[in-house]
This record gives C-alpha cells, structure tokens and sequence, in this order.
C-alpha cells in the first residue's frame, strides 16, 4: 500500500496561489512617432540613400573548380551547338599559344591543346567553350573576345588575351670574334 504525505500537495498549491496574485508586468513605453524623423532627416538635408548595389556573376574565363581537369574531348552536341570548331572543346585557360607568324596582312598563331596536340588559328577563328573569335594577333599575344548575357540581357564583352610563354632557357649572344657572351 502506497501512502502519500499532504505536505509536498500543500506547498505546490500554495506556490500556485502566490505567483496567482502578482500582478502582469507594465506594458513598453510607445515608439516615437515616425513623422519626427522623418521631418528631422528633412531639416538635415541628407541626400537620399543609393540603391543597395547587385552582384552578378561573370563565369566566363573561369574553370568550373568541380569539373575533373582531365576531361575527354567531347563530340559537338545540341547545348554546344554556338561552336562546332576542334577548339571549342576546352576552356581559353587549358589552350596554350606556342607560336605567333605575323608581318603579313592576315597573321596566324599556334596553339596547343591539352592533349598536345597543335592546331593554326586566324582572326575570326572560333575557340573556347564559350565560342569566343580571335579578334587581334599581335607578336606575342592573342586576344579571344568572348560574349556573355547579363541579367539585364545587355550582351558583354569579355576579351580575354593568350600570352605566349617566355623561353625557359636564355641564351646569350656571342661574339665569334672576341669570345664575349651578351646577356
């Protein structure tokens, strides 16, 4: 048989019985009108506020970080259909200028894939993922100029410039008649 004691029953009803009896706290004080501050920016003169500035991403010229860089060379589908060239299947960042022959009205340029293979460009070539033309080819450069659409539908340009790689290993002119080496 199991008893209980009226002691703990009676503390728990008198406890119940005293927070019964406070009274609800006093309500918050009232907001200032919203009319003063706005007649005190007015008597101030501030100049009104900028719109809050909207960052659009640009990925062009940028290698996805998620995409394996040994990709196999893929065959021109329906989504790549803007570029059916051989060089439309890499980024400008994976294709390496190699060579520049210049001096004649329509100069032309090397460059390798990363399979290593080369492959001659022109002006108003198409190459890049994005379908970029070759717009300049100077003597140690190449500038593909690439389109992107905004979020406002404007179309960009992007121009992006190929450099060529400088010589791993200088060698110094000689003089055959004195010896002499020049840097």
């Amino acid at each position: 048989m199991i008893r209980f004691s009226p002691l703990p029953a009676a503390l728990i009803i008198s406890l119940l019985a005293a927070c019964a009896s406070q009274s609800p706290p006093p309500a918050p004080a009232a907001a200032p009108a919203p009319k003063v501050a706005a007649a005190a920016a007015v008597r101030e003169n501030k100049p009104p506020e900028a719109p809050p500035y909207v960052y659009s991403y640009n990925p062009l010229a940028k290698r996805d970080p998620f995409r394996s860089l040994v990709e196999e060379v893929r065959a021109p589908s329906a989504e790549n259909s803007v570029c059916t060239e051989p060089l439309c299947q890499w980024d400008l960042d994976q294709l390496v200028l190699v060579g520049v022959v210049t001096g004649e009205a329509n100069p032309l340029a090397m460059v390798e894939d990363p399979g290593g293979r080369g492959h001659l460009i022109r002006r108003s070539s198409r190459m890049g993922k994005q379908g970029g033309k070759v717009t300049h080819i100077l003597r140690d450069a190449v500038t593909v100029t690439e389109f992107w659409t905004g979020p406002d539908g404007k179309i960009n340009p992007n121009p992006v410039t190929l450099h060529m790689k400088a010589d791993k290993a200088l060698v110094p002119d000689l003089d055959l008649a004195s010896g002499k080496k020049y840097p």
